[in-house]
C-alpha cells in the first residue's frame, strides 16, 4: 500500500514536470513530416517491401539513412543486423542507438517492423498501415529523442531503436535480434512495439480517438499508471484499451502475433501499441489514403511522453 502511495504521488507531480521538458520537441512533430515518411514507405516502388526484395532493401536503406542524419550509433558495431528466415531468405533488422546521458546498463528497446507481404498476383500491398505506420513513428521517436540528447536533456536510459526485418516471416528479426542480445535481458526496462498504429477505422468504443495498448500488466507496477495518466492529457486525449477488445482470448491470441512476444518469451515486460486489424488489412487497399495522420501523431507523441517517462524513472 506504501509503494502505490509514493507511484501516485510521483504521477501528481514528477510526471507534469516532465511535460515542460517535452513539449519542446512535441513541436518538432508535424503531419506533413510523417505523411512524407510513411508515403515514401509506402509507395508502389518498394512493391510491398517483402523479405529478400530489392524494395525492402531500398526502405531499408533508407531508414538507416535517417538514423545516420539523427545521430543514432550503430547497434554492435553495425546498422544491419542480419539473420536466415529459411534456407534461402535473410532478414535484415536495422538498429540504431542512442545512449544515456550517463553510462548505465539500463536499455528501453522501440521496435517496429518494416516488412510487408510484397506484390502477389500483379497487386502491390503497400502495408502503408501495415506497418509504414509504425516505421513512421519509429522514426519520428529517433529524431525527437536524438535533438533531446543533444540538448543535454536525456536520455536517462540507453534507447536501441530496432526495424525489424522478418515478421511476416514467424518474426524472425525479432527472434533473431533477442537471442543474440549483446547484453543480458534483464537489463532491459521494457520494449516497446508500434504495428499499425494510423488508423481510426476499429475504435475500442464511440471515439475515433483510440490506442490499444496490450503487456501493460507485464511492466512494473511503477510505470503501469503513466499510460493512464497520459491519455487523459488534453494534448493527446484518447481511448485507452489495456485488452483487445474486451476479450482475453483475443488479447492472448493477438498479443503473440508481432514482435513484442519474442521479448515476452525472455522475460522482457513488453507492449504492443496498435490501433487494431481492419478491412485493409493483408489486402492492396492498405494504401496512404486510410491513415488518419492527425491521429498519428497524437498516438505517436503520447508514445513519446511514456517513454520519456520511463527512460527518466
Amino acid at each position: 500500500m506504501k509503494k502505490i502511495a509514493l507511484y501516485t504521488l510521483f504521477l501528481l507531480t514528477a510526471l507534469p514536470l516532465f511535460a515542460q521538458i517535452t513539449n519542446k520537441y512535441e513541436q518538432k512533430l508535424y503531419r506533413g513530416k510523417q505523411q512524407e515518411i510513411l508515403s515514401h514507405i509506402a509507395d508502389d516502388m518498394a512493391k510491398g517491401r517483402a523479405t529478400g526484395t530489392i524494395g525492402k532493401q531500398a526502405i531499408e536503406q533508407y531508414i538507416v539513412r535517417r538514423f545516420q542524419e539523427y545521430g543514432l550509433k550503430p547497434f554492435n558495431w553495425h546498422y544491419i543486423q542480419s539473420s536466415r528466415c529459411n534456407d534461402s531468405l535473410i532478414a535484415r533488422n536495422v538498429v540504431g542507438v542512442i545512449p544515456a546521458t550517463v553510462p548505465t546498463d539500463k536499455y528501453v528497446i522501440v521496435g517496429a517492423h518494416y516488412d510487408h507481404i510484397g506484390e502477389i498476383n500483379g497487386n502491390i500491398y503497400n502495408g502503408a498501415d501495415d506497418n509504414a505506420s509504425g516505421v513512421t513513428a519509429l522514426i519520428n521517436l529517433a529524431e525527437m529523442f536524438s535533438e533531446m540528447k543533444k540538448d543535454g536533456k536525456g536520455p536517462g536510459k540507453n534507447i536501441v531503436f530496432v526495424a525489424f526485418d522478418g515478421k511476416e516471416f514467424n518474426m524472425c528479426g525479432s527472434e533473431h535480434f533477442v537471442k543474440n542480445l549483446p547484453f543480458p535481458a534483464r537489463n532491459i526496462t521494457c520494449m516497446v512495439n508500434l504495428d499499425m498504429i494510423g488508423t481510426d477505422l476499429e475504435p475500442v468504443g464511440f471515439r475515433r480517438d483510440y490506442l490499444i495498448v496490450l503487456g501493460e500488466e507485464r511492466l512494473d507496477a511503477k510505470y503501469r499508471g503513466i499510460l493512464s495518466y497520459l491519455s487523459r492529457r488534453k494534448s493527446y486525449e484518447m481511448d485507452l484499451d489495456l485488452t483487445f477488445y474486451g476479450s482475453k482470448d483475443f488479447t492472448k491470441i493477438f498479443y503473440r502475433m508481432s514482435d513484442q512476444y519474442s521479448f515476452a518469451k525472455a522475460g522482457v515486460p513488453a507492449l504492443l501499441f496498435t490501433s487494431g486489424i481492419h478491412q485493409h488489412t493483408y489486402k492492396p487497399s492498405d494504401n496512404p489514403s486510410i491513415i488518419n495522420y492527425d491521429l498519428l501523431r497524437k498516438r505517436t507523441l503520447l508514445i513519446f511522453n511514456f517513454l520519456f517517462r520511463v527512460c527518466e524513472y
